[in-house]
């Protein structure tokens, strides 16, 4: 690839700090196409394909994916423009070229270009002082058979030399007491051979494994089963028999010296007798454990390969030297890349929307990726591509670097201090937020695999915090918990209450995020200091019942060290015996609740695009509501709430502040008032989060969404916020006029 002669005369030669570019017509009748328009045209037209312009070709890209109809509009459709970037401590000088659509009112097609939605598109420009690759030796194909392997290898070599933050649990633990999975493939015979499986107990392994992420699909596979496990173990697993993918995993494995590999399919014995009940709950300690992650990308099922065919000039980033001095760009040669390419070609790919590869990618201590043009590498100091095999550049850094901070962290070694904190870095209760957002926004064949998918972080989240944890909540500041949010209000049917066999979830409770599909929100909890929170039938902190009982608080306290203790055997029988490690089985989904009910309506705000919750006599404060439905235009109980204010604060706002200046956030920390008025002249406010819900029978109620108020006065909040609806009709011992009445959530 490389930059046409327009973008370059236009673009970066123009004095301007911005434009229009060209139109589809334009494109067309030019040479920058797009790969899909070049298939069959490179033994005809060779160099076709090399002289693909960057900026067209993936401008027209995105015209054909998200705008098919603008293809024959004459007018432009972007507009450009162009910067410099403010360097920060030791990065890279940064030109910045992107490229937003044109608003334009109506197409030709009479199409509203309000309906139409072109991704904004930038290009990086950085000075060309990395060690890239040139195009010979990226070679025409991933597979490192056949291109020499040399960048995998110096990936490897530097990770195990130059990286003290990576392979933290390996360093810390002698090789005798390293955690190996209960079975494991022996790949140490003759290429092609039949690879026996191989329980770890009777055959001691003390060499490295490497394990396998990858898209199972609808296509039928071979997989370890009762019927066969005696076969698989005595003569091996059949080479014809394995599928695309697993041939070429273990010849990526070979490649790399490793002697076993762990394939779930073929180490979890699966079906009828199956043990993936008890295998499952381990998968976070074969990942965590394993000494490269082997992930196959592009392939949505067992038939599509770990390797393929390429053309070296979509890999190798394009270059630009300036024929003259420009103030601009210098005399220098400078490289471009576009980006969005870590996001583009790997966290958007087939795999890593599946939700079960969440827990996968973050345990790992370090991966190959296997993508469609390239390969990916990732480990706690370094993320890499074999466009820029030095790693990203910080603008290009953003979503890799907290991962790669965070898949650091989630490797450290149990020492029972139990922390995951960084001295200066993001809290574990940030983390856990975004791993809730990234992880909701995967998919899963079965509904039912919502929460066990995502234990193998909670896991080690909870032994880190010494927290319970139950349904994807946090007992801590339940009330908080209780408050997540749908991010799109577009379902209008609860997934945990279907019948479908895909969507079905059974023990799901409403009030858990995994009864819903669709991104979700966590919110931060709400204050230090609350002025109110609910609490449960005997009065103290919400808390979920076991059907195991509840842990003592110092058994908690030491849950890391246990955790180490169960790694430092060899033998998974003990693992297994620990029931720390599988998921908490809730007694009950009802978690008792004593609180303030009231009732009100659904209201939805067209020109703010969001929902609000109206109750008689809150004038004057706004309550936003998160509905995790659609409601039904016909149904008026869709419409017609219960709310419950699980938890509030007292806003401190002097007068001075309060004239002139009516601007309130919620990230500040204001003070809370201590009811001493007499110091300084103030107003009170009151901020606060609460749950939608619906009745199911008495006193019982299922979460139907979220909501949120702020700025509400006292007069307000205690006349409506703090006032039980129908109080007065429920019997003495379920109702309080103080404390609320109590109720059931599940």
């Amino acid at each position: 690839m490389q930059l046409c002669d327009y973008c370059i005369e236009s673009i970066l030669k123009s004095e301007e700090s911005w434009d229009y570019h060209r139109c589809c017509v334009c494109f067309k009748n030019g040479l920058e196409w797009t790969a899909s328009n070049l298939e069959g045209l490179d033994e005809a037209h060779p160099s076709r394909k090399t002289e693909r312009c960057l900026f067209c070709s993936r401008l027209r890209q995105d015209i054909e994916k998200f705008a098919p109809e603008l293809q024959e509009r004459n007018g432009p459709i972007y507009r450009w423009s162009i910067r410099t970037l403010a360097k920060i401590r030791e990065s890279l000088e940064t030109i910045v070229v992107t490229f937003r659509q044109v608003p334009v009112e109506k197409n030709e097609s009479g199409v509203s270009m309000e309906e139409v939605k072109l991704p904004e598109t930038t290009f990086y420009f950085f000075p060309e002082s990395q060690n890239l690759p040139a195009i010979e030796e990226l070679g025409t194909s991933t597979n490192p058979e056949k291109n020499g392997g040399r960048q995998i290898k110096s990936w490897i070599d530097k990770c195990d030399a130059d990286h003290p933050g990576c392979m933290k649990r390996r360093k810390a633990q002698p090789t005798s007491t390293q955690f190996v999975p209960t079975r494991l493939m022996d790949i140490r015979g003759p290429p092609k051979s039949d690879f026996k499986i191989i329980k770890t107990k009777e055959t001691p392994v003390q060499s490295p494994y490497a394990t396998l992420s990858h898209c199972w699909g609808k296509i039928p596979f071979i997989m370890l089963l009762r019927d066969n496990e005696k076969k698989f173990m005595t003569e091996g697993v059949p080479w014809k028999e394995l599928t695309k993918n697993f041939k070429q995993a273990i010849k990526v494995a070979r490649f790399l010296g490793i002697e076993y590999i762990w394939i779930d399919s073929l180490c979890i014995c699966q079906g009828k007798g199956g043990d993936f009940a008890s295998e499952g709950t381990l998968m976070h300690l074969v990942y965590r454990n394993s000494y490269c992650n082997i992930a196959i990308v592009d392939s949505l099922d067992s038939t599509g390969g770990v390797f393929r065919k390429r053309d070296p000039s979509d890999v190798a980033p394009v270059r630009y030297q300036p024929q003259e001095r420009s103030a601009m760009f210098g005399t220098r040669a400078w490289r471009i890349v576009t980006s969005d390419l870590w996001e583009r070609e790997l966290l958007q790919t087939d795999l890593y929307v599946r939700g079960w590869v969440f827990q996968e990618r973050m345990l790992a201590p370090r991966i190959l990726h296997f993508a469609h043009h390239q390969i990916f590498w990732d480990c706690p100091s370094l993320s890499a591509c074999e466009t820029l095999p030095d790693g990203l550049p910080p603008p290009m850094d953003g979503i890799a670097k907290p991962d790669r901070r965070w898949r650091g962290r989630l490797q450290e070694p149990e020492n029972g201090d139990g922390t995951l904190d960084g001295a200066s870095d993001d809290s574990i209760d940030e983390f856990w937020r975004s791993a809730i957002r990234k992880y909701t926004n995967c998919a899963l064949t079965k509904g039912s695999d919502k929460l066990v998918a995502m234990w193998g972080i909670a896991k080690i989240v909870r032994d880190a915090m010494g927290i319970e944890y139950g349904a994807g909540l946090w007992e801590k500041n339940l009330e908080d918990q209780l408050t997540w949010r749908v991010d799109e209000c577009t379902l209008r049917e609860r997934p945990s209450e279907s019948k479908a066999w895909d969507l079905e979830r059974p023990g799901i409770p409403s009030w858990s995020w995994a009864s819903m599909d669709g991104p979700i929100e966590v919110p931060p909890p709400l204050t230090v200091v609350r002025h109110y929170t609910v609490t449960n039938h005997s009065g103290s902190s919400l808390c979920f019942q076991f059907a195991s009982g509840k842990r003592p608080s110092n058994a908690l306290k030491q849950a890391a060290t246990d955790a180490s203790k169960s790694e430092l055997g060899l033998t998974t029988d003990m693992i297994k015996a620990d029931t720390g490690d599988a998921e908490p089985e809730l007694k009950t989904q009802w978690l008792d609740i004593q609180g303030h009910v009231g009732k009100g309506t659904l209201q939805q705000d067209h020109s703010l695009k969001k929902w609000i919750l109206w109750v008689d006599g809150m004038n004057g404060a706004e309550i936003e509501a998160f509905p995790d439905l659609v409601p039904d235009p016909n149904q008026k109980e869709d419409w017609t709430q219960f709310f419950a204010v699980l938890s509030a604060k007292q806003v401190v706002k002097p007068i001075e502040k309060l004239v002139g200046d009516n601007e309130s956030t919620e990230h500040e920390e204001p003070p809370i008032d201590d009811g001493d008025s007499s110091s300084y002249a103030h107003d009170i406010l009151y901020a606060g989060v609460g749950i939608l819900m619906k009745q199911v029978k008495d006193h019982h109620f299922h979460r139907t969404g979220a909501f949120s108020f702020r700025n509400a006065s006292r007069d307000v909040y205690y006349k409506c916020l703090q006032a039980t609806f129908g109080g007065e009709d429920l019997p003495s011992e379920m109702f309080d006029s103080t404390k609320g009445r109590k109720f059931w959530l599940g």
